[in-house]
């Protein structure tokens, strides 16, 4: 015997959604009966794919390598059939991840586009930190993500898209020229995020190089903190202008770019080598890149660059 797709799709629910209740909800079938195909593809695989918890489930060892297999086939799946049917008809589910700065910028006309194109795609955006957003796509658990990254790694293929400068924010009576030497930042007292955020390690590593160190008196992986802090002069901190998106005029910390030698970070579009770019995927993808593109050209993603396709 071999798994049906209606298994497949069951499972991969289950796992999505945490919970047997919701996906059952999501799929539109009564909850037993979910229950029974994903038993039924247990039995089938010889394994138990699903640990069950009073809070809901999660995949067992066996089940998260499953996992990547299913959702490589339901991608397939729907990339046959929307190469039958025509760009227009395309149709499914797409999660993306964007790490917060870029979320304030990127979000809002991605899902605009995207509803307004592809009304057949359902889009999920996930905000969080990009260490975590790469995690999510290795493990297939996201389908597409913006990452501070322009070179490919283990099980994961980058599509470069642009890079941006960075900032010091500061309060804005503070009295600073228009640019600031990195020696100068050096001397300042600055709430960052953790060590394992991208932006700390971009900017300690880029101090690293000119042999000075960052004087960091808080971690906080919290953008609204970080630009609250800046903007009432407890400390300033480093952020791309990305970060600032969003803010009204009148809470908008004062913004000085950081020279002798400019920090730069890339961004690029992200997912798991092994899930082939197809159906869905595939247009989300090209519509994310070309999103970032417009914003870029049209001046709206401010202190950015495109990068070569």
């Amino acid at each position: 015997m071999t798994p049906t797709l209606k298994q497949i799709r069951f499972f991969v629910a289950a796992v999505d959604w945490g919970s047997l209740s919701r996906a059952a909800s999501h799929l539109n079938v009564a909850q037993p009966a979910l229950s029974q195909q994903i038993a039924g593809l247990e039995a089938v695989l010889k394994a138990e794919l699903l640990g069950r918890t009073p809070r809901g489930v999660h995949p067992t060892e066996a089940g998260e390598r499953f996992y990547r297999h299913a959702r490589t086939i339901l991608r397939q799946v729907e990339g046959a059939v929307a190469d039958l049917s025509g760009p227009s008809a395309v149709s499914g589910r797409v999660a993306v991840g964007l790490p917060t700065s870029a979320a304030t910028i990127l979000a809002h006309p991605l899902l605009a586009a995207l509803l307004g194109r592809y009304p057949g795609i359902r889009p999920e955006l996930f905000e969080s930190l990009s260490g975590y957003l790469h995690e999510l796509v290795v493990r297939h658990r996201l389908d597409l993500a913006i990452l501070y990254r322009d070179r490919a790694g283990p099980g994961l293929t980058v599509r470069p898209v642009l890079r941006e400068d960075l900032f010091l924010v500061t309060r804005a009576e503070l009295g600073l020229d228009d640019t600031v030497t990195m020696r100068e930042v050096a001397g300042l007292p600055l709430v960052m995020p953790s060590p394992t955020h991208s932006l700390r390690t971009t900017v300690e590593a880029a101090f690293a190089q000119q042999g000075l160190d960052l004087r960091v008196i808080a971690d906080v992986d919290s953008l609204p903190t970080m630009r609250k802090a800046a903007a009432s002069g407890l400390a300033g901190t480093i952020l791309p202008m990305s970060g600032l998106s969003g803010l009204a005029e009148a809470d908008r910390p004062a913004i000085r770019r950081i020279v002798a030698p400019c920090i730069t970070r890339p961004l690029g579009l992200c997912h798991a080598s092994d899930l082939p770019l197809v159906g869905a995927i595939a247009v989300v993808a090209d519509l994310v890149v070309a999103e970032m593109r417009r914003l870029v050209e049209t001046g709206a993603w401010t202190g950015a660059v495109l990068v070569q396709p």
